[in-house]
């Protein structure tokens, strides 16, 4: 959104977008060693990361499955691989193996490693989870500033539009016939700005209940359960695509994933397992 300031000529979303993320990654890492100690938990960590970096390289398999482009991503594969030689390449791979993915998409990679996948994954799950809605939400500031993730058409109360040459006003010019990409887009639902205030809101509950010592699997029963929930319905107002001619996003299929998590989290898992 900041390159709108520029009409494009210098993008300074490049330099804004690490920015917001080198917070949020610091924000969570404060939270996640008030209650683990690196020392003594960081195998563990190193685990996570790297079980849910291979989940998110091999999940967008899945991903083209329920959109019904499986064959065109597999035919797509010999040609990226034939420019590996150089750096253009390398980042084309990189684009590959994570198209199409998302915040959400890796936050359930991260909770089924936790939960299923890692044999002590239940010791740190509070540390790791706890402040993801924090993170999430400090996130989803870029993405208003890149104007992505905009919502659908909508001019009633606290409508808002987006500015010439942005993402928004080049879609609306191919679909709704705005009489150029160059112009300001049509009105839409602050769909970004709504998910900020629910991530935030969501940490706020969380966080309350941690200071009057709820037991830890519900907190992070709670997180799945208001996070899977909150992005559920923002999606049915947001411009997004359906897969395979069904009623829900790709988003909407894990948040009801992590919504179903939520709940064994709660009922299944033991409460003494949870360190921290």
């Amino acid at each position: 959104m900041l390159n709108w300031l520029t009409q494009g000529v210098f993008h300074l979303s490049s330099y804004t977008a690490p920015l917001i993320f080198g917070v949020a990654i610091f924000v969570w890492y404060r939270l996640l060693v008030s209650y683990l100690p690196v020392r003594e938990y960081y195998k563990h960590f190193l685990e996570a990361a790297v079980l849910s970096f291979i989940g998110a390289a091999l999940a967008p398999i899945a991903i083209f499955i329920f959109q019904g482009n499986l064959i065109s991503f597999i035919s797509s594969i010999p040609k990226i691989f034939e420019k590996v030689g150089n750096f253009n390449g390398f980042l084309a791979i990189i684009d590959l193996a994570f198209r199409g993915f998302s915040i959400t998409g890796g936050f359930l990679i991260l909770v089924v490693v936790l939960l299923f996948v890692m044999k002590n994954g239940k010791n740190v799950i509070f540390g790791i989870l706890y402040p993801f809605p924090l993170f999430a939400a400090i996130t989803r500031i870029n993405c208003i500033m890149e104007g992505c993730c905009f919502g659908k058409r909508y001019d009633g109360l606290f409508s808002w539009s987006y500015p010439p040459a942005s993402v928004a006003s080049k879609y609306h010019y191919l679909r709704f016939g705005l009489i150029s990409r160059f112009k300001e887009s049509f009105t839409v639902y602050p769909t970004q700005l709504m998910l900020v205030i629910l991530m935030f809101l969501l940490f706020l509950i969380t966080y309350i209940m941690n200071k009057k010592k709820v037991a830890k699997n519900i907190i992070i029963g709670i997180i799945l359960i208001g996070y899977g929930f909150f992005n559920f319905f923002i999606e049915f107002i947001r411009q997004e695509p359906l897969v395979l001619g069904g009623p829900f996003t790709m988003g909407q299929i894990f948040e009801i994933i992590l919504v179903i998590l939520g709940f064994y989290t709660i009922f299944k898992v033991n409460n003494s397992q949870i360190k921290g």
